[in-house]
């Protein structure tokens, strides 16, 4: 019995021994780390625990974690480097308005070294989160629940993702990452959404790139952006508000999301300006820093690819309109490879009982908002700059080309339905419509491109509004117009052509356009609106024409104008004709210009087909405002400083 007693006091002894010198050796391989935390060993299980630990970062951030499990095998013990299993309980990382709360988080596969381990849980260490992570290596990383929180002075969210897994990670970089899914929860004011979230999927993560990008102002070496996300999918996404109605998205993708750390860490400088919403009454050292650190964030930022697919929203109970909206595809594509930026909008169908909408496109290609970053830095930038007399044209961004296709509109017609509920709908249609610009000067575009194809509508019958009562008054039922304008400034020539200003109506006919303007200076674009306008003033008009070609709006003028007068259209006609054989000649002088002209205009009306005039100045100079206004009272002077070219086929 006394042999029993002895063997299990000396066994005692010696655990008590082997864990007060484990605990020992524990301490001296952490140095600083474990200097106020607290450090549990068990000799028999060879299981480690250190818990309470605490520490902020240098950028502010906040990081506790309650305890971490280790084995007494590990790394820790150990010069060499030895794979092993880690666990952390009750990580909270806060940053600002931000929280990350993580129950538990396993780490296997480990190949860090006693000094990695050290420096990544030193708590009293100035070492950067990001240069911590960077000596973190595992062959997996496990979290089977991460809640992210963020609050302002009247709004939250929150979002709890499960089953969180980093696979391959190397110095802080990841391979591949996954999660099953998750929920959130928003609240602004008073209202709220909850949501789910499907499974996330993604690779190629630098954390140490991330952390910098948050918390590290830039080094000599961050110049250009670099990727923090290779890839990144979410499938299904759904959303329901307090007051009904919700959205589901199926599937979001972000292709190679590129960034680089600030000239001011982004995190204390989001928070130091949070709430100061009026730039102009800062103080002018204030306003210029929080100017050029927002537009140095901007900057920062790269994606090839943004995608979100299969959107629907649906409208709450209580509106009374009812509208669905489906969303087929969301996209933005960055510049690369010699392609400009594209964001476009794909499949949108707006549905109500009473009617519906739909756009196959819109789309906005090759626009740039260098020319206004640049301009807040020159202006809002500059601490000492007047904003007093600031050129709004300087902010304006190089626009490049919007477009919108497909259109097809049902819509009620509100004053018709209030005198027939049985009125039928307004149907509208739009094959495309295109603006692009270009060449900018002070934010102003010098060259213009206008396009609008087949703009179709039916003609709501005993519409009393001008222009749709007279086509109905000719027989047409329904209209369907084109229009092009295409214009660009030469510098070099102090030229402006007009390539064609272009309107064509089916089964009516087509208005072409064209023309050279000379004289027309930078200051018509650069200068301030008095210099512009007195510039514009002295602008002149080298060559102007037209070409008119009728495709059967002729003939229906011609049938309701002798309807009113009671004539045969033949009849009128041959008035017509011979008016303007004998009246265009004798109202412009008589010169070989103006019966030129005469003769053409008289057999366009007698038989319509095709007519057109042009006009060029003999002066090389052209003709500028003051020959206009003199010319008012005595078209003819006007008619002798140009060349005149006229045909009708």
């Amino acid at each position: 019995m006394a042999l029993a007693g002895g063997v299990s006091l000396a066994a005692v002894a010696a655990h008590g021994g082997a864990e007060h010198a484990l605990r020992a050796q524990v301490q001296a391989a952490l140095g600083s780390a474990a200097s106020q935390a607290t450090v549990s060993v068990d000799p028999w299980s060879g299981r480690i625990a250190l818990r309470d630990l605490a520490w902020t970062g240098a950028g502010g951030a906040r990081v506790t974690i309650g305890a971490v499990r280790l084995n007494a095998g590990s790394a820790l013990l150990a010069t060499a480097q030895a794979a092993d299993a880690v666990s952390l309980d009750n990580v909270v990382i806060e940053s600002g308005a931000t929280r990350y709360a993580l129950k538990r988080v396993d780490v296997t596969g480990t190949s860090m070294s006693r000094e990695d381990v050290a420096a990544l849980l030193d708590k009293s260490s100035s070492t950067p989160m990001a240069e911590r992570l960077a000596r973190l290596s595992a062959s997996q990383i496990a979290i089977p629940e991460l809640v992210v929180s963020q609050k302002s002075a009247n709004a939250s969210v929150e979002a709890t993702y499960r089953d969180i897994r980093l696979v391959d990670v190397d110095k802080g970089r990841v391979k591949s990452f996954a999660a099953s899914g998750g929920v959130f929860e928003t609240h602004a004011d008073k209202d709220g959404v909850k949501g789910t979230v499907g499974p996330v999927s993604g690779s190629d993560v630098d954390t140490v790139l991330v952390a910098r990008i948050y918390t590290d102002k830039a080094g000599p070496g961050d110049t250009e952006p670099k990727t923090a996300y290779g890839a990144f999918t979410i499938d299904t996404i759904t959303g329901t508000a307090d007051k009904g109605g919700g959205f589901a998205i199926d599937h979001v993708v972000v292709k190679n999301f590129k960034a680089r750390p600030t000239s001011e860490p982004m995190l204390p400088f989001f928070e130091e300006f949070a709430g100061k919403q009026d730039v102009a009454k800062m103080p002018g050292p204030e306003r210029a820093r929080f100017v050029n650190g927002l537009v140095d964030i901007l900057e920062a930022f790269s994606v090839d690819l943004v995608e979100a697919s299969g959107i629907t929203l649906t409208a709450p109970p209580s509106d009374k309109e009812k509208a669905a909206v489906k969303v087929a595809r969301m996209s933005y594509a960055g510049a690369g490879m010699g392609k400009p930026n594209d964001m476009r909008l794909e499949g949108l169908d707006v549905t109500a009982p009473n009617g519906y909408g739909r756009i196959g496109s819109i789309s906005q290609t090759g626009w740039s908002f260098k020319a206004t970053l640049d301009a807040l830095r020159a202006t809002l930038g500059d601490p000492g700059n007047d904003l007093s007399d600031l050129d709004p044209r300087m902010f304006i961004p190089d626009l490049g080309t919007f477009a919108i296709r497909d259109i097809d509109l049902n819509v009620p017609d509100d004053k018709a339905k209030a005198k027939d509920p049985s009125a039928p709908n307004i149907r509208v249609g739009l094959k495309t419509f295109e603006v692009s610009t270009g060449s900018p000067v002070k934010g102003v575009p010098t060259a213009l491109r206008v396009g609008m194809d087949r703009l179709t509508m039916a003609i709501p019958p005993g519409s009393k509004e001008e222009g749709l009562k007279d086509l109905l008054s000719m027989g047409y039922k329904d209209v369907d117009f084109s229009f092009g304008l295409d214009g660009r400034w030469n510098e070099n020539a102090a030229e402006f052509t007009i390539g064609q200003i272009a309107l064509q109506g089916v089964n009516m006919g087509n208005l072409t356009v064209k023309g050279l303007l000379g004289n027309v200076t930078k200051d018509v674009f650069a200068g301030d609106s008095a210099t512009a306008q007195v510039a514009l003033l002295g602008a002149t008009v080298k060559q102007l024409g037209f070409t008119l070609e009728n495709k059967g709006l002729a003939e229906k003028l011609l049938e309701r104008t002798a309807r009113e007068q009671k004539k045969s259209p033949d009849q009128l006609r041959k008035e017509l004709g011979g008016a303007a054989q004998v009246g265009i000649p004798a109202m412009l002088g008589g010169s070989a210009n103006a019966k030129a002209l005469g003769a053409a205009v008289a057999k366009f009306i007698v038989k319509p087909g095709r007519l057109s005039v042009t006009a060029s100045a003999r002066d090389p100079g052209g003709l500028g405002m003051a020959d206009f206004a003199m010319a008012q009272g005595d078209p003819a002077s006007l008619l002798e400083q140009v060349n005149i070219t006229a045909t009708a086929e």
